[in-house]
């Protein structure tokens, strides 16, 4: 069987079931999300229900260096007990029924997984989620992902980062609600408290916000 006759397919729709979802990004090439009903590549939220499985969003140089910057920091500062996941683990938001992947997670303690049976299962329990702006998915991620992250009970905190500008954004949980703590400058700390983590911004953009 070639390639092409081996790779999934859908019938076009407006809506798919989690179940569709699931086989579909399971066996594609690339990776993509799901909310409401709706499947998305990873990084391009507009291109709602297109299903092309060999699709592979790129990112900027700017985007994928904030990420492999950061994961670098967590790696040599996240508390025993904790670590560090790219953008390679799928993640399961309970209240809708929705799949995304965010660009970095944060476990601590024994990972958990809806289907921990399945070739690709699906993170539950992450602490804290990571996302990292741009202009395709900038409201995506702060308005749409966000109202559904809070579901998720293990989550302790989420945090934006720009990939445009010197800016981070940390929404922590607490007893009444999230705090929001955004920082802007070089001297600005990131600061994880649910994992015990603190990174100046001009560490974490060394090298990449000149080139913004």
């Amino acid at each position: 069987m070639s390639a092409a006759l081996a790779q999934p397919k859908l019938p076009p729709k407006t809506w798919y079931s989690p179940e569709e979802y699931l086989a579909f990004d399971n066996a594609a090439e690339g990776r993509f999300e799901y909310m409401d009903g709706r499947i998305t590549p990873v990084g391009q939220p507009d291109m709602v229900n297109v299903l092309d499985p060999t699709f592979r969003a790129g990112a900027s140089p700017a985007h994928y260096r904030l990420a492999n910057r950061l994961a670098g920091l967590l790696f040599s500062r996240l508390r025993n007990g904790c670590e560090a996941a790219s953008s390679d683990a799928r993640v399961h938001i309970p209240v809708t029924r929705a799949y995304t992947y965010p660009d970095l997670v944060i476990v601590c303690g024994k990972p958990e997984y809806l289907d921990p049976e399945a070739a690709l299962p699906s993170l539950t329990n992450p602490k804290v989620i990571i996302e990292i702006l741009s202009d395709s998915t900038a409201e995506y991620d702060r308005m749409g992902k966000f109202m559904r992250y809070r579901s998720i009970e293990a989550l302790q905190e989420y945090v934006l980062i720009d990939s445009r500008q010197l800016a981070v954004e940390v929404f922590s949980r607490h007893a009444n609600g999230w705090n929001y703590a955004p920082a802007t400058e070089p001297a600005d700390l990131l600061t994880l408290t649910s994992v015990g983590v603190r990174i100046a911004l001009s560490e974490l953009y060394a090298g990449i916000v000149g080139e913004l």
